[in-house]
């Protein structure tokens, strides 16, 4: 995680200073997260998901990217002939 963070800020062309202003956290905090001496919490994540919406948090997190949907939803609507809904127990439910 902290290679990924840490490629994330060397993209944004800035410094772990600034970062740490940027999302509003002490500049501390974000060199404890990359001697490892504490990890990161939610609203550390949440932080930079408000500066930098474009981020990709799951990857960041786990270094898998998420998966998204690129055709535009508005675009299909009209191609939509149903909605199924799967339960756990295997049953479903057809819209």
């Amino acid at each position: 995680m902290i290679k990924r963070l840490e490629q994330f800020i060397k993209s944004k062309k800035i410094s772990k200073s600034a970062f740490a202003n940027k999302i509003g956290v002490q500049r501390s905090s974000i060199a404890h997260f990359f001697s490892g001496r504490n990890k990161p919490s939610l609203d550390f994540y949440l932080k930079i998901k408000e500066k930098y919406p474009e981020v990709d948090l799951n990857w960041i997190i786990s270094g898998v990217k998420s998966k998204k949907e690129k055709t535009n939803t508005k675009e299909k609507n009209d191609e939509i002939e149903s909605i199924i809904i799967l339960f756990k127990d295997g049953s479903y439910q057809k819209r």
